[in-house]
């Protein structure tokens, strides 16, 4: 999932060309933009896209030899807390592994071992610091202390027990807006969107520092980075000049109106699994019921950022998710009453539905390479390392984990590697912060998985990447006469 190195070269070029294309009213407007509206074709610079990056081979790992040698995966941000005890049912403190290398050379013995931040992870966060801090020096003096802000919250995730998924969305949270910025110095950028762009910049980054804080538990924490990440990742495409009017304000809508309702969301928050009551809609308390909605709401800026979505689907996607984004902030916004809430919530179940809908007709007008069976599912067994709460995890693949880690306990799954199409290498951290890798079979993993995330949640919960579950799913059943839960039905049920 690297995507740093790309945002850097897309900045310095669409720089160059603001003042041709962008040098027009903007007169953004946060009201949804209507269907017609959009013009049939895009043409733009590439931008990141959700497919599996290749992967070689490699040999079977001894589960047994710790190692700090991951690979990033496309989507990461599984949960950790550095101030929590240890407990087998949650997920706490994390030692990030390292994707830089393959090769361990630890004993297995990790007893008084300092942890470390991954190298590449290391060089991930210097070149995001670096970034911001040029950008510092070229933002007008009112963003000054802003961008100070967010160049200390890149560096608390150097704080070797974080979790590597909840600093690689910090870091790339912090690219984005770091794009932002690169738009804001621009001299020929409009007034209208630099204004536009300067509210986002303060709101991501304010929002940032709120659901990063330690006083968020755990699992809420990497769910609304995650959530912040996604939501971010369309401002490479808003600062993009060739993007069209209408789906710039769209997008500035649902940035705007989701960071407002996930930092709003850590205003009193409640205790508990994230996860616990998304099947009891009713017992949930209004910041639960805005949570749980949050996730669904951030895969659509994710799926819109995919250059490979066809214009018309990305329109449409954006229409339905500025209502639920718009439904979102009113009932996270405390000047709400109880009667406009619950008004709003019920509208909320109707347009959140028709939003899933969306998003799986979106991502299914893509066109994706037919990968094999072990690309797509190690593609889509990291996403759900990412957006599953890790006690959840835990608990559902406690029965597959190699002896060592039984033994030790796993605190993070982190994400999954192409083996074979038999077989994928997946890294964890265990609970005495050793990071190992360890071999599962896919046809085990992915069944287990399947039980985790139904049908009418894979589009909402993973984005692009529930597109590589349905493809594993269908070599399931076609090459092992296995069923992956409800994946192959549209229903889901």
């Amino acid at each position: 999932m690297a995507r740093i190195s790309r945002r850097h070269i897309l900045r310095a070029a669409n720089a160059s060309i603001l003042a041709a294309a962008l040098a027009m009213p903007t007169g953004l407007t946060i009201a949804a933009a209507d269907s017609e509206r959009l013009s049939g074709g895009h043409v733009g610079v590439p931008a990141r896209t959700t497919a599996p990056p290749p992967s070689p081979p490699s040999p079977p790992i001894d589960p047994t030899e710790p190692t700090t040698s991951p690979t990033s995966p496309p989507d990461s941000a599984p949960s950790s807390e550095p101030s929590d005890p240890p407990d087998p049912r949650t997920s706490d403190t994390s030692e990030p592994s390292d994707p830089g290398s393959d090769t361990g050379s630890d004993t297995g013995d990790t007893h008084g071992q300092t942890p470390e931040v991954p190298p590449e992870q290391k060089a991930e966060i210097d070149k995001a610091t670096a970034a911001l801090n040029r950008e510092k020096e070229r933002v007008p003096e009112e963003l000054v202390s802003t961008v100070e802000e967010l160049i200390t919250i890149v560096g608390t995730v150097e704080d070797p027990r974080t979790s590597p998924q909840d600093r690689q969305g910090v870091v790339e949270t912090a690219e984005s807006l770091s794009t932002a910025l690169a738009a804001i110095s621009a001299p020929a950028t409009p007034s209208g969107l630099r204004k536009e762009l300067t509210t986002i910049v303060r709101q991501g980054t304010s929002t940032l520092e709120a659901v990063n804080g330690p006083e968020t538990p755990t699992e809420e924490r990497s769910m609304l980075i995650l959530v912040v990440k996604r939501t971010t990742s369309t401002l490479e495409m808003v600062c993009d000049p060739r993007t069209p009017q209408d789906v710039r304000a769209q997008m500035i809508a649902i940035v705007q109106d989701t960071t407002y309702a996930a930092e709003r969301s850590q205003d009193g928050a409640d205790a508990g699994s994230v996860d616990a009551s998304r099947n009891a809609p009713e017992s949930e308390s209004p910041k639960q019921f805005t949570r749980n909605n949050l996730v669904p709401a951030s895969s659509s800026p994710d799926i819109m950022q995919d250059r490979r979505t066809p214009p018309k689907e990305r329109e449409q996607l954006g229409h339905i998710t500025r209502q639920v984004s718009a439904l979102l902030k009113k009932i996270s916004d405390p000047r709400t009453s109880q009667d406009e809430r619950s008004e709003a919530r019920k509208e909320l179940d109707d347009k959140s539905a028709r939003m899933k809908d969306q998003q799986q007709q979106s991502v299914s007008a893509q066109e994706r390479p037919q990968e094999s069976l072990g690309k797509a599912a190690a593609f889509c067994t990291s996403a759900i390392f990412e957006s599953t709460p890790e006690s959840t995890l835990v608990r559902r693949l406690n029965s597959l984990v190699p002896p060592q880690w039984k033994n030790e306990g796993v605190k993070d799954f982190w994400k999954a590697e192409d083996m074979s199409n038999d077989m994928l290498k997946v890294h964890a951290q265990l609970r005495n912060n050793e990071q190992s890798r360890g071999p599962f079979e896919i046809v085990r993993l992915i069944t287990e998985l399947a039980e985790l995330v139904p049908h009418d949640r894979l589009f909402g919960d993973l984005s692009g990447a529930a597109f590589a579950c349905e493809q594993t799913a269908k070599y399931l059943d076609e090459e092992f006469g296995v069923t992956a839960g409800t994946w192959l039905t549209r229903a889901g049920d």
